[in-house]
């Protein structure tokens, strides 16, 4: 027999604009996906981004688990059912941050004075542009960012260098404008284990390339038999789960 489904996803850049509310439509149709179909959402960001990102019929919708601060720990119906308790030593990564920072070839002309922030402990998410004292960089500093890197490779180069210096840790492209770091085995890829056992995981993610933040989870996926949708934005997500439930619908 046959196992059933869960389908699991990463939220900023596959459901929803990078760190913006989810549309209307969207969030229409995430409603019924997870009437029809076990849903998850896996996400890097901390459950209260996900409160800032979500209307209340999804947030408070029984049928959807998050799974905040890079998979560490699940909330639903806005209560924590699991924490693993995984931490990162903030202290020591902030002083390499900012001294690779400081000595990549490839320097951006904007910066802002505050180069970091912690996901819950679990996580570092390292940003190119930082954070200014009130609000973030703007969508169009964003835009600008992203166009620069695209071209010149700033967080490649950062990442590779990381990569050798640090091997017992993951380093991803973290969104449109950062690095994420997490130890190996405390990253999206360990909520595969709460699930393999019982249904066939297929996820979709927007970050399935190499040094992605949706990559080893994608990887752990198809090595336990599921499945996966590399999708370019939001609008396509969205189609492919109006597919399915109208194909779910037709079998009935």
């Amino acid at each position: 027999m046959s196992k059933p489904k869960v389908f699991l996803s990463d939220n900023d850049g596959t459901l929803t604009v990078a760190r913006k509310p989810i549309r209307g439509e969207m969030a229409k149709t995430m409603v019924e996906f997870a009437d029809t179909f076990k849903f998850a959402i896996v996400t890097g960001s901390p459950y209260k981004d996900m409160v800032e990102q979500m209307p209340p019929e999804l947030l408070n919708n029984p049928n959807i688990d998050y799974w905040c601060c890079m998979g560490n720990i699940l909330y639903n119906n806005g209560k924590e059912l699991h924490n693993s308790h995984n931490t990162i030593d903030f202290d020591k990564f902030a002083p390499i941050m900012q001294d690779i920072l400081k000595n990549c070839p490839l320097q951006y002309h904007k910066s802002f004075p505050r180069h970091h922030e912690i996901n819950a402990n679990c996580a570092i998410n390292f940003t190119m542009l930082g954070r200014p004292e009130v609000g973030e960089p703007s969508m169009e500093d964003r835009a600008e960012y992203v166009a620069w890197d695209n071209e010149k490779g700033q967080r490649k180069w950062i990442i590779d260098n990381l990569v050798e210096q640090h091997p017992e840790y993951n380093f991803t492209y973290g969104g449109q404008i950062s690095v994420d770091i997490v130890k190996k085995g405390c990253d999206k890829a360990q909520v595969v284990d709460y699930y393999k056992d019982k249904y066939h995981i297929v996820y979709f993610g927007d970050r399935i390339y190499r040094r992605g933040n949706d990559n080893s989870i994608a990887h752990e996926v198809v090595d336990c038999g599921g499945s996966i949708y590399s999708v370019s934005g939001p609008e396509e997500t969205m189609h492919i789960m109006q597919r399915l439930i109208q194909e779910e619908k037709d079998k009935s």
